[in-house]
């Protein structure tokens, strides 16, 4: 199996609660909400995390995750040249776009995604 459901089923299997979501142009993400940051400035922190579910995960996985708080934990302004790219997100006003090139070429599994993702927010 591969694509959005695999993604979504791998997350689950992790204990995430997650959904799948469109975005308004039929982009397809996996919603993980509540998603409780585990490190960082901003641990404890409960979120909404979406990530776009290309079509064939775990071959590839694209290259940001997409964030919904309140207040935001960074906005457009908190960008900064080399270390963090926040720009608009295809779900709405409402989420931001954390750019971030995940380095898939090693292990291939939504463990070691939930785990680069906890290493953004660690360095965040």
């Amino acid at each position: 199996m591969y694509g959005p459901n695999r993604l979504l089923a791998d997350l689950q299997a992790l204990g995430h609660a997650a959904s799948l979501i469109e975005a308004p142009d039929g982009t397809p993400f996996v919603l993980i909400s509540p998603f409780l940051v585990p490190c960082g400035k901003f641990a404890e922190r409960e979120i909404e995390l979406a990530l776009q579910a290309t079509a064939d995960f775990p071959r590839t996985v694209a290259s940001a995750i997409h964030v919904r708080a309140k207040p935001q934990l960074f906005d457009y302004s908190d960008t900064l040249t080399n270390v963090r790219n926040i720009t608009t997100s295809i779900l709405g006003v409402d989420w931001r776009y954390w750019s971030h090139n995940f380095g898939w070429s090693e292990e291939r599994t939504a463990r070691r995604l939930t785990s680069q993702i906890n290493r953004i927010f660690e360095n965040a």
